[in-house]
């Protein structure tokens, strides 16, 4: 298996860059929206109501407080294409993106778009396990949090099979932890570190088993 340099090769493939242009659009109309530039209508509003992840509707299933039928199912999927600014959106994309075509050219795009379905309801379902809040969970740092995990177990299979040193999963999990830090600091202690996690177990334990890299 050869893991390939993020930028420069091959072609993206377009449908990265519409998932990658979609999560900034949406944004970009949230935030037309805030400033009463779509009629006064409150589209940030509308959407955290309808796509964001709430708590209350979780476990999958319950309809007692829903605003439409399946919602507790939707915003599994739906959470990940929603963020909560500028600086939010921009820095998943960038990593989306990277990593995506790193990924596509390893395992192909269709393993790919299982990666971020499984990193988005996996961020899901960790953040409803680990977390009790009444308040809505955006973003797709647990999509970008799984391939992460896709990519280190990539890397480190890479190594092991040229016989080269490797890092410890203990190693990992702490460089992890730490990023964390960084993370809770820099942005003011606003992030989902259960969705994170979430996403990253699924990538770096779940979904190898899930999809084979290209020959």
């Amino acid at each position: 298996m050869r893991i390939v340099a993020v930028f420069g090769g091959p072609k993206t493939p377009p449908v990265l860059w519409w998932l990658t242009g979609s999560l900034l659009m949406i944004e970009l109309f949230a935030q037309l929206g805030d400033r009463g530039l779509l009629a006064g209508y409150d589209l940030r509003a509308w959407l955290i109501s309808n796509g964001a992840f709430w708590d209350f509707l979780f476990p999958p299933g319950r309809v007692d407080q829903a605003l439409y039928p399946g919602q507790s199912y939707v915003m599994l999927l739906t959470h990940a294409f929603l963020h909560a600014g500028t600086l939010h959106v921009i820095m998943n994309a960038v990593i989306f993106i990277a990593l995506a075509k790193t990924l596509a050219l390893a395992y192909g795009l269709r393993a790919v778009l299982l990666m971020s379905t499984v990193g988005a309801v996996a961020s899901g379902v960790a953040f409803g396990l680990l977390e009790t809040t009444a308040a809505p969970m955006v973003g797709a740092s647990g999509v970008v949090f799984c391939l992460i995990g896709v990519w280190l177990y990539a890397t480190r299979e890479s190594a092991k099979a040229l016989g080269q040193p490797t890092r410890s999963v203990a190693s990992i999990l702490i460089g992890l932890v730490l990023i964390h830090v960084l993370l809770h600091v820099f942005m003011g202690g606003m992030i989902a570190w259960q969705a994170h996690l979430g996403g990253f177990v699924a990538g770096f334990f779940v979904v190898p088993w899930l999809v084979r890299p290209l020959a």
